[in-house]
């Protein structure tokens, strides 16, 4: 796909997460309408009302895109496709808890062409283009270089889905006390991959996520300059997302280092 295609995708998806955002932020009564899909697996009719809005306005203006949204799956069969996330962080939104983010991403035939990540509750538009560099609102983000990592913080994430995991995962978090000061847990992954990437955290560490929690937040952190190493596949992936000086030092942390 070309770049004016492109660009011509990024100014609407800029213009879907402001219309998703103002959807969540006036339906709020709608986080007590919940259903369980798995052990600590949640979905509202927020979320599922949220996503129809989003592949609605796509639809509209480019009705033959295929479509991958984590409540109603794939859509058509391509070379491209949107990747959307209405609610990353649903227990956040059914809580209050302000970390929450509409997360919506491009794939073309080479790899994730932009992202966009809103958190809705503080009205802050993570996003970035390929090639273009990563954006707060209108303000260029990088990740931080230049602070000790033992005055820094980073993100962990419990495997509260798969506790078969948390035999591998609790000697690992230990570990991370020896290099960073402390941890933190937002409940967004797609917020999280924002946060390494603006230089509010300088490591996360993640198992278990799927493609659309993290599509968008990857393309930002890596614009912003971070380097995020990814593994298994779209529907299981592990991700460890750093500034760069410290990303050797936190694969050998998880276990995979060379």
């Amino acid at each position: 796909m070309d770049v004016k295609a492109l660009k011509e995708r990024y100014a609407l998806a800029l213009r879907i997460a402001d219309e998703a955002s103002s959807f969540l932020l006036s339906h709020r009564s709608m986080r007590s309408e919940i259903s369980s899909k798995g052990l600590n697996d949640y979905v509202t009719s927020a979320d599922r009302e949220c996503e129809r809005i989003i592949t609605s306005l796509i639809r509209e203006a480019f009705p033959d895109d295929p479509i991958f949204g984590e409540e109603s799956g794939e859509s058509g069969k391509g070379t491209t496709r949107w990747i959307i996330d209405p609610i990353d962080g649903t227990v956040d939104f059914i809580t209050g808890f302000p970390c929450y983010t509409v997360s919506i991403a491009f794939e073309d035939e080479t790899s994730i062409a932009f992202g966009l990540v809103k958190n809705v509750e503080q009205n802050e538009l993570f996003h970035a283009f390929r090639g273009e560099g990563a954006f707060l609102n209108e303000r260029r983000i990088t990740s931080d270089e230049l602070l000790d990592s033992h005055r820094a913080l980073a993100i962990l994430v419990p495997p509260h889905r798969a506790h078969e995991r948390m035999d591998r995962y609790f000697p690992i978090m230990r570990s991370f006390y020896d290099i960073f000061s402390d941890m933190r847990s937002l409940g967004s992954a797609a917020l999280s991959l924002c946060y390494v990437a603006s230089g509010r955290c300088q490591a996360y560490f993640e198992l278990g996520l799927h493609i659309y929690d993290a599509a968008a937040g990857v393309i930002i952190a890596r614009e912003a300059g971070c380097m995020v190493s990814l593994f298994g596949d779209e529907d299981d992936l592990e991700i460890v997302a750093t500034s760069s000086y410290c990303h050797s030092q936190v694969l050998d942390l998880v276990g995979r280092g060379q």
